[in-house]
């Protein structure tokens, strides 16, 4: 993870790495209600990619899971977007 800020404006947790289980741990810390829909849209996307032969699943998941903890990590941020993910 990368060093972060600190004062009133910081972020919550620093960017994780951008693989499953860092963006499993960081969901875990900042929006525990979502690790159901991390876990059923990680379980999709392993499934489309052996189906598939195709890594595009599994990029998209970790995509859609990193913009969801950028956006998170930053309550003001989150706020102000009011944004519903894997809904």
């Amino acid at each position: 993870m990368s060093e972060q800020p600190s004062g009133p404006y910081a972020p919550l947790i620093p960017m994780p790495e951008l693989t499953p289980d860092a963006l499993r741990a960081a969901v875990t810390k900042i929006a525990p209600s979502r690790i159901p829909a991390l876990t059923q849209h990680l379980f999709e996307a392993t499934t489309n990619a052996q189906k598939t032969s195709s890594l595009a699943p599994l990029r998209a998941f970790v995509h859609s899971w990193a913009v969801f903890v950028a956006i998170q990590r930053h309550p003001e941020r989150a706020a102000r977007l009011s944004i519903t993910w894997c809904e």
